[in-house]
């Protein structure tokens, strides 16, 4: 039964402390983020760079003055502008050079192709010549007539023209 006692208080205690906890966080934020002040200073007009600039005066102490140079914003923005310009520029040529790579390429495809394609005509024209005469050669051939080993004669493959001889017609 002590465990269980021990166990309730230490329950209790936590339970107490994330009480106070969310109270003084409650707090906190509320000076943190004071609405009426945030309300005040929307109202007012002023520059964020002057705003800035009387910080770093008002941070200066007399002595300090001699040991740094204050910052020039015009001279930073233009510096920054020349360098923007030069990194432009240089994305300015590689895209340059990435379309010109890319036009070359297809370009080179192209000529391969036509050449592909011209080679690929006279190649099938140089195989119908073939062929043809192939086929020439053929047709002259006379085909034998004797028998085959399964007992059927052979056509010819084309039929031959009746031969006439002179004189052997009837007048």
């Amino acid at each position: 039964m002590a465990s269980k006692k021990i166990v309730t208080n230490a329950f209790e205690q936590v339970i107490e402390a994330s009480k106070d906890m969310a109270k003084s966080s409650a707090k906190q934020i509320k000076e943190t983020f004071n609405p009426w002040d945030m309300i005040r200073n929307s109202f007012t007009e002023t520059n964020p760079q002057k705003d800035i600039e009387n910080k770093m005066k008002s941070n200066e102490s007399p002595g300090k003055g001699d040991k740094h140079t204050p910052l020039n914003f015009d001279n930073l923005n233009k510096s920054y502008a020349d360098q923007d310009k030069q990194k432009i520029d240089a994305m300015k040529q590689r895209l340059f050079q990435l379309v010109k790579s890319d036009s070359e390429k297809t370009d080179q495809k192209t000529k391969q192709e036509k050449m592909q394609k011209e080679r690929n005509e006279q190649q099938e024209e140089v195989d119908k010549k073939r062929e043809e005469e192939r086929r020439r050669q053929q047709s002259g051939m006379i085909a034998p007539q004797g028998k085959l080993k399964g007992g059927k004669r052979k056509r010819p493959a084309e039929p031959q023209p009746v031969e006439s001889k002179p004189g052997s017609s009837k007048q």
